[in-house]
């Protein structure tokens, strides 16, 4: 008893079909390495019996002799100002109550009154705490 597939069915398959070969060969070629030129292939063995080491530029960290670090240990954020950070802290941190306060996380919960974007929200209140620390590191740098 085969049953029969429509044109439209077995075009759909097709393009189905299609796009996983298409995300294998993809995904294949991402994890393939990279060829290498000619002139890198001569010298592999040279390449090969010198060590090669990269050399860091790193920043010394140490903070012990201060009661505050030095703005580098924020990253990317080293170069915001502390104003910035410090109303970011306190809209997070407000957004961040209201979605406590009417997502009842304190109260027992079901499937049927979670609401996702207050849960998600509320996650913004330990967040604003970082944003806090960070304002205060900027602000005890001068910046």
């Amino acid at each position: 008893l085969a049953r029969q597939v429509s044109p439209r069915q077995l075009s759909t398959m097709q393009r189905s079909l299609f796009c996983i070969v298409l995300a294998l060969v993809g995904l294949c070629d991402a994890l393939a390495p990279a060829a290498r030129p000619a002139m890198l292939r001569h010298g592999a063995l040279a390449a090969r019996s010198r060590p090669v080491v990269a050399e860091l530029e790193t920043q010394d960290m140490w903070w012990g002799d201060k009661d505050y670090p030095p703005s580098a240990v924020l990253g990317i954020g080293k170069e915001v100002p502390s104003v910035v950070l410090g109303i970011a802290s306190g809209i997070s941190l407000a957004i961040g109550c209201y979605c406590v306060a009417q997502s009842n996380l304190l109260n027992i919960l079901s499937g049927s009154t979670v609401n996702g974007f207050y849960v998600f929200g509320a996650l913004l209140v330990p967040y604003s705490w970082g944003l806090h620390v960070a304002s205060w590191i900027q602000k005890q740098n001068g910046k």
